[in-house]
Parts: structure tokens; sequence; C-alpha cells
């Protein structure tokens, strides 16, 4: 058994100062690859616990909710628009999670916004995107009301600014994303606007869905086992990773939008260890963008 196996097995679960502790874990360690459904249900234990979701009622929660059927049509129509193309050329996640899953989640997320639209009046219920946010949380959840759970803590506790009307957070999240580029490849980030590519024009997908757009999922949620440890902001910086690995492959391109409108593979823990190294090249005001993009909705970044 692993020491976070260990971890998250011990009795009480989680006090809130082990949570150093667990990201510690994480990040030393890594949570072990997916055998089975234990490793599945250790996975959604460990991100749940990182993002002090309790999942106290959650399948009561969630089957009254289904038992209440689809949202309105508007919503329910841009639901089903995006839910058959959801990681459809990923075999695993397609033998994984039905679409039926993945339409049951999002249409329970469109009811509670509206149920609580007081508390939820900068939320959408429902932005093309969304279903993508979702499939790496029903890939590494043991059953769909804890996948829904997640789901809807990280929506509304964590992303908050990226699922209004506006997505505020995303746009905020692009512009970022170009100027951290800048700071640490200028050369790359030169190219890019010399050619016309901002990240407003190629990044949002990576940014809106915590680059989830890009295969393989595997590595996919070993990316999320940091930024559910140390914070989505991370995300930011982990697109850039992506871009500079790839960095000759842009500059040597005749058409480098083609390139750069579906990354390549990636390793995460490349990325990871990339992304981690760009923050002492931040100046701390930058980084403490990063952070406030995500929660900030009049945040104003020019």
């Amino acid at each position: 058994m692993s020491s976070i196996e260990k971890f998250v097995n011990q009795q009480p679960l989680i006090v809130h100062s082990s949570l150093a502790q667990l990201r510690y874990l994480v990040l030393s360690e890594g949570l072990p690859p997916p055998k089975d459904r234990s490793s599945v249900r250790l996975r959604c234990s460990v991100w749940s616990v990182l993002a002090r979701c309790s999942m106290d009622g959650a399948t009561s929660d969630y089957i009254s909710l289904v038992r209440r059927g689809p949202p309105p049509s508007p919503v329910y129509s841009k639901i089903k628009n995006d839910t058959f193309r959801t990681l459809n050329t990923d075999p695993q996640f397609v033998a994984s999670v039905s679409e039926d899953a993945i339409t049951r989640c999002l249409s329970c997320f469109a009811w509670s916004v509206i149920d609580n639209s007081d508390e939820n009046m900068d939320i959408s219920t429902y932005v093309q995107g969304m279903n993508v946010l979702l499939a790496p949380i029903l890939y590494s959840s043991p059953s769909e009301p804890m996948a829904y759970k997640l789901f809807q803590s990280l929506c509304q506790d964590h992303i908050r600014t990226y699922l209004n009307q506006s997505l505020t957070g995303v746009h905020n999240g692009a512009k970022l994303l170009d100027m951290c580029l800048k700071i640490i490849d200028p050369k790359l980030s030169k190219f890019l606007t010399d050619n016309l590519l901002t990240a407003e024009i190629y990044g949002i997908p990576s940014v809106l869905t915590l680059s989830s757009c890009t295969k393989p999922l595997d590595q996919v949620c070993k990316l999320w086992d940091f930024m559910f440890a140390y914070g989505f902001h991370m995300n930011i910086l982990f697109i850039v990773a992506q871009l500079v690995v790839i960095r000759t492959r842009i500059m040597k391109s005749n058409s480098p939008m083609n390139l750069l409108r579906v990354f390549p593979e990636f390793d995460a823990e490349e990325i990871i260890r990339l992304g981690v190294g760009f923050v002492a090249k931040l100046p701390s005001g930058m980084y403490d963008l990063l952070v406030e993009h995500l929660q900030n909705p009049d945040l104003a970044i020019r």
C-alpha cells in the first residue's frame, strides 16, 4: 500500500493541517497507475480531499436531481449537442464512461445552478467545453454521484470565473498565457505574435478545460493530481510548458496554427517539472494574477 493510500484510509480521513502532507505526497510519490476500480477510487478520494469536497449525501442528492429529468430545453439542447463528442477518439474513455453518464451529470449541474440562482448568479447552467472538463472526473470516479459532487465543487469553488456567461476568467487566462509566454520564451512568443497567433486564437480550449482537451487522458489526470494539490492557476504555466516542448516544431512549421489546433500528446511529469520551474521566472505580481483570475470576475487584464 502506497503512502497516499495509507493517508486516505486513516481515521479520521483528513484534518486541515494534514493537507500539506497530502500535497507533498502527491508531488513526491504521485498516485499509483490505475489498475483496477480501487485505484480509481483512490484518485477520486485524493481529489475530493484536496478540494475539501465532502461526499456526505452525494448519492441521495444526485438521485433527486436525476429524477427531475432533463433541464429546460435550451440548456439541454446545448448539453446534448456536445456530449456525444466528448473525448470520442479516446477508446479508454469511451469504454469507461457512457454518453448517458455525461448527460446526467451535466443536467444535474444545470439544475443545481437553477435551484440556487441567487448564489450562482455568475455561473452558467452550461457552457461549451464543460463536457470535456467533466471527462477526467467521470473517468476517475467510482460512481456518478461522486463525480457529480466533485465536478460541482470544481466549478463553483475553484474555477468560478471560467463559467460565467462571458467566460471572463477564460479570456483573462488567455491574456495571462500570452504574458507568461513572453517572459518565459520571448522568441517563441514573438514568432506566434508575428503570425497573429495569440492565446485567444489557439489557447481557449486548453484554458477552459484545464488541459483535458489534450491527449492522453492518463497524463491529464496526473496534471490534475498536481492542480488539485497546488491550484488550477498552474494550468496556464502547464500550457506554456506544452508550447515550449514543441517550440522547434512550431517555429519550423509552415502552418503553426494547424499544429496548435490540437496540441500533441504530452508527458505529465515533464510538463509539471517545466511549469513549476517557470514560477521562479515570473514577477510576483504576475503569479498573483494567475491565482486571482480564477476567482475575481472583475479582474481586468490588459
